[in-house]
């Protein structure tokens, strides 16, 4: 937080800062938060080590709505400081000031620098790849679970009070938590984020009657804004494939979290193991999907690597489209989304799906036929004995069978229903199967993922129960759709986002050649999501690392936007014989903002604090 001269000297002196840090021999640097009756302050001990300070003020007047203030205060001191657990905060040392028998003005607790929150976490969305956030979430649930297990009721879970640094999350802040066997809690309290109440928190009077269902339901909401951005509001919030499509099991997860009735919401246990299978299934399936050979000589491995990733999450996805998702979203879905990237079925489900459409083809026939019969319009079947020509027509069908390969059972009642019908539609049905041959060939080889997968559910395939739609599906690069050659590799899973795709690639591209005029590189778009900085050192001598402390320049040092300036670096080949440096740069974050600032905007950080 950026706090004036004035503004600081000011808290200091409300909150005497200086003389509490001093009695526990704590050095001043900087105040990291601030609300109405306690500040939180970076310090160093005499070790040096950086720490944070919490100091609350006591309340001066009696009364027993201050007595429950100073409680809730001790409470919360006494919780962390007793209990050791690595996913909620540990208060180190904790103390009254004055401490010399005079009454006592201040309470302040000792803990640990954890320089972000799990607001900023949520705020760079892009820069957290989706197996952080799950791992994040997982120590969150640990940290929920350990609390309930000892009968503690958070009431204020959100990101605010939940504390990071560096792969490591603890829930913080239990200052108005409900401790088993207190009686602080009162009927009209309502203390929390009204952003993460549960319904029945909302209740005016029912807070006595809150159960650890309000925190689960809390943890449904920051699960669902950690992977959309959003903070969830209504029934018609924002789903979590809409952004990552192969997290579908997620909503499915928030739904149970957030459900309006507190009974039917699971424990924290649970969310805690379902998380963790989750994720672990996750991993598993991606690494088995990864395997898919990719039988492609001009493409890169750096590339075979990236496109064996999506890949693999498009064939999660997959099953979700197929399965459950609704007529109206598949609508709304964009069919050339990662259109460059082309699949095909395995044999198998070829030969089964052919079967199905002449299944279907060969019953809607004889079922038109049987309905007649009531009518006494009779339709003679094949005679199969006496009739060469209806014969031919049996054997004509028998070798397309054969030649398809399929379940046998299947192509036994399709010749069971074909045999039942009048050879002037069984001619018809055997022409129709030519054109259902040729089109299926070129509807479900060589396809954009979602193309293959919409023309699936158009002719009612299904799967068997036990079957995963993912293990009959392959990359296919034989069959390159050349309208989609020069498309970049990620297209917008919606239409109606494509438009946001293209400005933001203009964007990227106006702000590289602005770059350019000032240090001289070639830069070139790689794919929709990494571009390509090359730099000649032996041309222009050091101009990557003057481009690089440049960059730099306009941060302070510990800053998050040193931390957004460094991700920039992250990518980096050198070829010191010929001098050359090459930087890819992702747009996984939102490295258009950070290049920006830089070099249209001409932001210094260090000017600005």
């Amino acid at each position: 937080m950026v706090l004036t001269d004035e503004q600081i000297d000011c808290l200091k002196n409300q909150f005497k800062i200086d003389e509490v840090l001093g009695s526990i021999d704590y050095s001043f640097i900087e105040i990291l938060g601030q609300g109405g009756q306690g500040v939180v302050v970076l310090t160093k001990d005499s070790d040096g080590i950086e720490k944070a300070v919490k100091i609350m003020k006591l309340p001066t007047s009696g009364g027993t709505a201050n007595k429950a203030k100073i409680e809730r205060l001790k409470n919360d001191i006494e919780f962390c400081s007793q209990y050791n657990h690595e996913n909620i905060i540990q208060y180190q040392l904790h103390g009254e000031y004055p401490n010399n028998g005079q009454r006592a003005q201040f309470l302040y607790a000792v803990m640990d620098y954890f320089p972000k929150n799990f607001r900023n976490v949520i705020d760079e969305f892009e820069s957290y790849s989706p197996e952080q956030k799950l791992d994040y979430l997982i120590q969150l649930s640990k940290g929920i679970n350990a609390a309930h297990d000892k009968g503690i009721i958070h009431r204020d879970i959100k990101p605010e009070n939940i504390l990071v640094r560096d792969e490591n999350l603890v829930l913080s802040d239990f200052g108005i938590a409900h401790f088993q066997g207190s009686d602080l809690t009162v009927a009209d309290d309502l203390l929390a984020n009204r952003n993460y109440l549960s319904p029945e928190q909302k209740k005016i009077g029912a807070a006595l009657n809150i159960t650890f269902a309000s925190d689960v339901y809390s943890f449904g909401l920051i699960i669902n804004e950690c992977f959309t951005g959003e903070n969830p509001d209504g029934s018609e919030y924002k789903r979590i494939w809409y952004t990552y499509p192969y997290l579908f099991e997620l909503d499915k997860l928030v739904d149970r979290l957030i459900n309006p009735s507190p009974d039917l919401r699971p424990s924290s246990d649970s969310v805690r193991m379902d998380l963790k299978l989750l994720k672990s299934d996750l991993d598993r399936k991606k690494f088995q999907l990864q395997n898919v050979v990719i039988d492609n000589d001009n493409i890169e491995d750096r590339d075979k690597d990236r496109i064996l990733k999506i890949s693999s999450e498009d064939l999660l996805f997959s099953q979700f489209v197929l399965n459950e998702l609704p007529d109206k979203s598949l609508n709304e879905l964009n069919l050339n989304y990662h259109c460059s990237i082309n699949y095909r079925v395995t044999d198998e489900l070829y030969s089964n799906f052919l079967l199905q459409q002449i299944m279907d083809r060969c019953e809607s026939t004889f079922s038109y036929e049987s309905v007649h019969y009531l009518s006494n319009n009779l339709y003679i079947p094949l005679n199969l004995v006496d009739n060469s020509e209806d014969k031919e027509l049996f054997n004509k069908m028998q070798q397309i069978l054969q030649s398809i390969n399929g379940d046998k059972v299947i192509s036994g009642k399709i010749l069971k229903f074909f045999s039942s019908c009048s050879s002037y539609h069984c001619k018809e049905i055997l022409r129709d199967i030519d054109i259902i041959i040729q089109n299926t060939k070129e509807e479900i080889f060589g396809v954009p993922i979602l193309y293959l997968i919409k023309y699936l559910r158009k002719n009612h395939f299904k799967l068997n129960q036990s079957e995963k739609l993912y293990d009959k599906i392959r990359l296919d690069w034989t069959n390159y759709r050349s309208e989609f050659k020069d498309t970049p590799l990620e297209l917008a899973l919606f239409e109606r986002n494509l438009d946001f795709y293209q400005n933001k690639r203009n964007e990227i591209l106006k702000i590289l050649g602005t770059i350019a005029l000032q240090f001289p590189m070639d830069y070139y778009e790689i794919d929709s999501k990494n571009y390509s900085l090359k730099f000649d050192n032996q041309f222009n001598p050091r101009i990557f690392w003057r481009f690089k402390y440049y960059c730099l320049s306009k941060t302070k040092k510990g800053s998050i936007f040193e931390a957004d300036v460094s991700n920039l670096f992250r990518n980096i080949r050198i070829n010191d014989e010929e001098g050359i440096v090459e930087l890819v740069i992702s747009t996984d974050f939102d490295v258009e903002v950070t290049l920006s600032k830089i070099f249209i905007d001409n932001y210094s950080e260090e000017q600005n604090t």
